[in-house]
């Protein structure tokens, strides 16, 4: 019995203990990552994708942008379009082509036989090592495809080769893809090649909190050796976890939910912009050439209808009305305090 009390003891003064640590914790962000004032020139290219919800304040064939659009425009260097290209969207925007026309746009998941191609001098390759590289099969025809859609390109164009974070889970793999994307590079000297590093998390996965350390360091080196830029092709994170709430682990995973239920939010939201600093400043740290804020919300985010309605966390730059959130404004300063290094 006393054993028993020591050890009930021991359990409420631990947990009052590492309450204790979290409230400081998420005092400590919240007052820590907070607006700043005075100008603050990013030390690599800042980007966000776009689409005709986002941009257009009325129907066709009206060009007038929002208001809420156009107070954070101009912070960004470059635009990804981004499903509007893509082969499995059937409503393509003229007006939103005609806008990338003075502004820099980047061509996302692009159809490999689309005419529009001339229009653009940025493209990027999504998920090609992780689909065909990693299956066991014969991808045969995917590589002399793909080596069809490169040779078309124009000249001088830039192919961001991007591949989720996740598939790096050793550095074999990376040695696979650095190896393969040196090939690709050889046999297509006409092209620039880049690459492009998709972050998509949660709160529970913040990047401390993995065993992925080594990797940006690593595409470093590998950069400065073999003169192939990089940076983070799509970054976005939210505070409640999205990846097992689709609709075929919903059932499975709904005990899960709750449990993360238990989890204060006023934490998780302390969690996700630290780890949004984080992963800014590692990347300027780590020589980035661009970081590309995707910047969802429930209401855009490609995975909506496959979601449930419980699920409201939402990745947001900006409010609706054009204010920066805290997210801005923790990756901003993670960005210049690794200028100030």
């Amino acid at each position: 019995m006393k054993l028993f009390l020591k050890g009930l003891k021991f359990g409420f003064i631990l947990n009052i203990f590492l309450t204790g640590i979290l409230v400081v914790y998420t005092i400590v962000i919240e007052n820590w990552l907070k607006p700043f004032s005075g100008s603050f020139t990013p030390p690599l290219q800042l980007g966000t994708i776009v689409d005709y919800h986002r941009l257009f304040a009325a129907d066709p064939p009206s060009m007038k942008l929002r208001e809420s659009w156009l107070k954070f425009q101009n912070k960004f260097s470059y635009f990804v379009i981004e499903y509007q290209l893509r082969p499995d969207y059937n409503r393509p925007s003229p007006r939103l082509l005609k806008w990338c026309k003075s502004r820099k746009c980047f061509a996302h998941r692009m159809n490999y036989g689309d005419v529009r191609q001339s229009q653009f001098d940025t493209f990027t390759l999504d998920d090609w090592f992780t689909n065909n590289f990693l299956a066991i099969r014969d991808t045969t025809i995917e590589t002399q495809i793909l080596n069809l859609f490169l040779r078309s390109l124009p000249a001088g164009s830039t192919v961001i080769v991007s591949e989720p974070f996740v598939t790096f889970s050793r550095p074999l793999v990376f040695r696979q893809f650095s190896d393969w994307l040196l090939v690709l590079r050889s046999q297509h000297p006409h092209l620039r090649f880049e690459i492009g590093l998709q972050l998509h998390l949660q709160w529970a996965d913040a990047y401390w909190l993995n065993s992925h350390h080594w990797l940006i360091p690593a595409i470093a080196r590998f950069s400065k050796i073999s003169g192939i830029p990089w940076g983070v092709s799509e970054f976005s994170i939210y505070d409640q976890i999205w990846k097992r709430r689709l609709r075929d682990d919903n059932f499975r995973d709904r005990p899960f939910y709750r449990i993360e239920q238990l989890i204060p939010r006023r934490l998780r939201r302390a969690i996700v912009p630290h780890s949004s600093y984080v992963i800014h400043r590692t990347a300027a740290e780590n020589g980035a050439v661009r970081f590309t804020e995707w910047g969802n919300s429930q209401r855009t985010a490609w995975f909506v209808l496959e979601i449930d309605s419980a699920y409201d966390s939402n990745y947001e730059l900006f409010t609706l009305s054009g204010t920066p959130t805290p997210l801005w404004w923790a990756g901003l300063r993670g960005l210049r305090d690794a200028d100030l290094q």
